[in-house]
């Protein structure tokens, strides 16, 4: 298991810091079902990890509303940041490039002999167009800007398909981000409780699948217009 790094966070006018496992957090900042007890290196909040100096309850109370660990420990991984090694960085941004690589030589064709282009051809296109890919974005977020920059050097051809996709409050941002990512975003309406989204937007044929099953997991539902 990797080396425990800090997870941060800046509440009224303290800092507040947890010992956490990076893949586990960084999987429960991707939206994925982890156990918070498992993420947790060592189950204590302190305004300085490295002093090993625990927050008082009456700061923890002042600044979350309460003084559990575990809903303090969530607080701080969805909206603080992750202090991860240059080492655990350079993995993730290792397999973002391999996943960005593979959707786009599965999901996109040459548009001269309608065939898809080899995954080296790609990754050499990648590399002087001088992609940057952030390790710390959901790879499915940065497709449609690598493509942008990849069709300098490489012909990219696909088809588009118009989806709605319906999604709670909660995920606006997250399906959002998300569909940004893939395509154009065509129209937004929130449901007169304020209790759902639907958005319309133009995306990748090939996107089709991966949209399916992502808005699913937000709790959200997508067709096909």
């Amino acid at each position: 298991m990797p080396e425990p790094v800090i997870a941060r966070i800046t509440r009224a006018g303290k800092r507040f810091e947890i010992f956490v496992y990076p893949d586990k957090a960084y999987q429960f900042k991707e939206g994925k079902q982890v156990d918070i007890k498992s993420i947790l290196a060592v189950e204590s909040v302190f305004t300085d990890a490295r002093k090993s100096e625990v927050a008082p309850s009456s700061e923890l109370k002042k600044a979350f509303g309460t003084t559990d660990l575990y809903s303090i420990a969530e607080t701080i991984l969805r909206e603080g940041e992750v202090q991860l090694t240059a080492e655990y960085r350079k993995k993730l941004q290792e397999e973002k490039i391999r996943w960005i690589i593979n959707y786009i030589h599965k999901n996109f064709v040459d548009p001269q002999t309608n065939l898809p282009h080899p995954v080296a051809r790609i990754e050499k296109a990648m590399k002087e167009a001088k992609v940057r890919i952030d390790p710390m974005k959901d790879p499915e977020q940065q497709i449609k800007d690598v493509v942008e920059q990849l069709r300098k050097i490489l012909p990219l051809k696909t088809g588009l398909v118009k989806m709605v996709v319906t999604v709670p409050s909660s995920a606006w941002a997250k399906a959002r981000s998300l569909l940004l990512g893939q395509g154009n975003i065509i129209s937004e309406k929130w449901s007169d409780d304020g209790e759902k989204v639907t958005l319309v937007a133009e995306v990748p044929v090939g996107s089709q699948m991966l949209l399916f099953e992502r808005i699913g997991e937000m709790g959200g539902q997508a067709k096909v217009e």
